[in-house]
């Protein structure tokens, strides 16, 4: 089906939302139409283009943006204006907020995508200019992804590409921690390829548990040996300790629960002497945002095990809908021998599955601790662009090449020397990471 061209008209607005300027740009129109013939529903309307770069603008479009949420079945705590607020809050103040509101001839909101400008190394084309979603970079958000509504995924997605084309501030878009099944951003990788932009994909493994309707079938789909790991250390525990769990839900008690979990958590890492998430004073005002306002709507799920009134272990994730996201934990390595945070997950998917929880998302990463939970695999996808014949396009293809190049050496170098460059590699890797640890926290 073809659709006629989509029309932007592009608002942007100054960094001050008292200021009465505003500069219009008009009448730019997509590529041929023959690029949308895949996309049954391609929008024929115009679309307007409002230009945010404070999070004080954004907010006035929350309650256009909380209908969008809300009607998509596959949103996630991550697109909410709670954690998107808290996360900019936290970690925004050095940074280039630029934030697309897309909105119908009507002047409703139908999408929103909210980037900001990051510095990025390449190692052979110097410092680039980097967009980002908010809500990346911290290492503390997953699944994140375009904000629009079902019936404007196409015309969104051309608009951003149109928007992105006139702008010359950027050199790279990198998209992390995208779901796989968002049909946005699936528009969106499709149309930057009909139009000859360089892009990468790159997938990421996350497990989820799909919790049954009942403890005992949840139990027996585990396996025999952990099935009786969850009976034994929870016995083993009430035998010895005055076994308490706690779940905050007050703001009472939010602040003494929250410096549970950060001592606890660092405790851990201190003791390997690292640094641990919460050496981070920006982390740990996000956490006390982002739960603050995730306990007002009833979605915050912190849990505090105590032994003889003591604090031992601590776990932290959102409930959204039927999904519990599992953000954070930690526990005391005092106790390590009597399993505190298997207990407590044990005891919360309990209580979960009594609530008609019906999925626990583990969130990006692989780990035989989680695995042992009656996971299955899924997978997050990054997707990383840049227009045509510009530095961050030669970026790609140059990650690209050397991609191809080390699974080449890899099948054709003798072992031992391909073990010598994989541990320079690793060493330099190793480096860089320290170096990146110690850059102070603004």
């Amino acid at each position: 089906m073809t659709s006629a061209p989509v029309r932007l008209n592009i608002v942007e607005l100054p960094v001050h939302p008292d200021s009465v300027v505003e500069t219009v740009k008009e009448g730019i129109s997509s590529s041929p139409a023959e690029e949308f013939k895949n996309f049954a529903n391609a929008e024929k309307e115009c679309v307007r283009i409002t230009v945010y770069h404070s999070w004080a603008q954004v907010e006035e479009r929350i309650p256009g943006w909380e209908r969008i949420v809300n009607a998509s079945p596959a949103s996630s705590i991550f697109s909410t204006p709670e954690w998107l607020g808290s996360w900019w809050k936290a970690f925004g103040s050095q940074k280039q907020m630029i934030a697309l509101a897309f909105s119908n001839a009507k002047g409703e909101l139908v999408g929103l995508a909210a980037f900001y400008l990051d510095d990025f190394q390449s190692p052979l084309f110097g410092k680039l200019k980097c967009l980002r979603f908010v809500g990346d970079g911290s290492g503390d958000s997953d699944n994140l992804d375009l904000i629009v509504d079902r019936e404007h995924e196409n015309a969104c997605a051309a608009g951003l590409i149109e928007w992105l084309k006139v702008r010359s501030d950027w050199d790279l878009c990198q998209l992390n921690t995208l779901p796989r099944d968002s049909a946005a951003t699936n528009t969106l990788l499709q149309l930057l390829k009909a139009r000859g932009w360089t892009c990468t994909t790159r997938e990421r493994p996350r497990l989820t548990i799909d919790l049954p309707e009942t403890w005992d079938r949840y139990l027996m789909s585990l396996s025999q040996k952990e099935r009786t790991k969850v009976r034994y250390y929870s016995r083993r525990l009430e035998r010895v300790y005055d076994v308490r769990f706690f779940k905050c839900t007050s703001i009472e008690s939010l602040p003494d629960s929250l410096e549970a979990l950060f001592a606890l958590h660092q405790k851990r890492w201190r003791m390997r002497s690292e640094l641990g998430s919460f050496a981070s004073a920006a982390r740990r005002n996000f956490y006390y945002l982002v739960a603050r306002s995730s306990l007002k709507k009833n979605r915050l799920e912190l849990w505090i095990l105590r032994l003889n009134g003591k604090p031992v272990a601590a776990q932290f994730g959102f409930r959204y809908r039927d999904t519990v996201y599992s953000l954070q934990e930690g526990f005391d390595p005092d106790y390590a021998t009597y399993k505190v945070g298997y207990v407590l997950r044990s005891h919360i998917l309990r209580e979960l599955i009594s609530e008609r929880v019906r999925r626990y998302d583990f969130l990006a990463g692989q780990d035989s601790s989680k695995e042992r939970w009656g996971t299955h695999n899924e997978e997050y996808f990054d997707l990383h662009f840049g227009k045509p014949w510009t530095r961050g396009a030669a970026h790609l293809t140059a990650l690209v090449q050397a991609q191809a190049l080390k699974e080449w050496m890899r099948k054709h170098l003798p072992s031992c020397a391909w073990n010598i460059l994989h541990r320079l590699n690793l060493r330099l890797a190793t480096q860089q990471s320290i170096s990146s640890e110690l850059r102070p926290v603004l």
